[in-house]
């Protein structure tokens, strides 16, 4: 199954991360994944300057590479093309002409000034499944506003639920939105290659951020489109969720915090001893009550450890898991034990360690196929298998 888009070659015009993240995901599955880039590389390669000391979060330096850019490019083969020279347009044409999936996330328009948008290209290749993430989507009044992780959060309603009512709008600690974008593209493109096989048609497909992250809170907007009243965050701070009732919430220990989630409080209560709640037996209730038994539970919670707590209620089969720090992830037991880490070597790099594709295949994690290529590593190769001479776009 690793092997199971060995057939399919996928020509990425991405940037950033969703794009190249689904473009990843792909490879991984066994797709011949072209990667275009302008000549010197993509600005994520080495953003935010070319310093191996630099060390700032997801732009962190790693040789003179940005670790975020290596993240999601692996699976991959780079050319270097500059769509505003002839020659080169030409090869993207042919490149384009010879591909089964095209993925792009330029604003809208972009492409179609490029000579590439989708009624460009598909008379040239009526078999290709063209999918356009943009940030809004192509039509509507946001089209041309800016689109990054942060500004979706605040715009899809994440922002306003996250923290407790006290709480500035919270953002989400991760780029949740680009990545579910992300995966919107693995599954289009996915069912639209399936199509293809039953009716030889190729598709337009098209991905923005905003509908991705209107999709990820679908239980919360199904809720609050019918029940037409905003939820109201919590009075205390961690509560898990507007709409869910107690126990669910991060709770503090003597030396860190703990989860529970959805136990009933009158087995929470039994577990830990609490009286005054235990008698709390439906959801209203406990939902109504929640900013309540939260500060009961918490009291007791603070007053032992987060080992000492997880040995009591687990042997008592209440739902419940440590709040464990970022840095501590990659070195988690079931983590490891899953597959989810895996180390890729490159000469030219220091060895640098990837997280996996979440599932496995008769027992085995898919293991990375190909380290991430430098900019523009493989423009003489892929020049060869279009038909043109290797040095064909070496400056004349």
């Amino acid at each position: 199954m690793t092997g199971a888009l060995s057939d399919v070659r996928v020509v990425s015009f991405a940037q950033l991360a969703q794009g190249p993240f689904a473009a990843q995901i792909m490879g991984e599955l066994g797709a011949d994944v072209v990667k275009v880039e302008p000549p010197g590389g993509e600005w994520m390669r080495s953003a935010p300057e070319r310093d191996a000391d630099a060390r700032i979060g997801l732009n962190t330096i790693w040789g003179d590479e940005n670790l975020s850019f290596l993240s999601v490019n692996r699976n991959k083969r780079s050319i270097e093309l500059n769509l505003k020279d002839d020659r080169h347009r030409k090869v993207a044409d042919d490149l384009v002409a010879s591909t089964d999936v095209l993925i792009e996330n330029f604003r809208p328009g972009v492409m179609d000034r490029l000579g590439f948008g989708y009624e460009d290209v598909a008379d040239r290749n009526p078999e290709l499944v063209y999918c356009s993430s943009s940030g809004y989507g192509a039509s509507g009044p946001y089209t041309d506003r800016p689109a990054q992780d942060i500004l979706l959060q605040a715009m899809s309603g994440v922002m306003g639920i996250t923290g407790h009512v006290e709480d500035p709008p919270t953002p989400v600690g991760t780029t949740v939105i680009d990545t579910y974008a992300a995966m919107q593209i693995v599954v289009s493109v996915l069912a639209a290659l399936y199509e293809r096989e039953r009716t030889g048609e190729g598709t337009l497909i098209e991905v923005d951020m905003l509908s991705s992250a209107v999709h990820l809170l679908s239980q919360e907007v199904a809720v609050a489109a019918n029940d037409g009243e905003a939820p109201t965050r919590s009075e205390v701070p961690g509560m898990g969720h507007v709409y869910l009732q107690a126990p669910y919430g991060v709770y503090e220990t003597s030396d860190g915090h703990l989860v529970l989630s959805l136990s009933p409080v009158a087995e929470v209560a039994d577990a830990l001893d609490i009286e005054g709640v235990e008698s709390i037996t439906t959801l209203e209730e406990a939902y109504e009550r929640k900013d309540e038994i939260k500060r009961r539970i918490e009291t007791v919670l603070s007053g032992e450890s987060t080992e000492h707590w997880l040995g009591r209620l687990l042997e008592r089969d209440v739902w419940c898991a440590p709040v464990r720090d970022l840095a501590a992830v990659p070195d988690d037991p079931q983590v490891r034990a899953n597959g989810m880490i895996q180390t890729i070597e490159r000469s030219d790099l220091p060895d640098f360690e990837v997280v996996s594709l979440p599932f496995r295949v008769n027992g085995e994690t898919p293991p990375a196929r190909s380290r991430p290529p430098r900019a523009g590593e493989h423009t003489d190769e892929v020049l060869t298998e279009l038909g043109y001479p290797a040095d064909y776009l070496a400056d004349r």
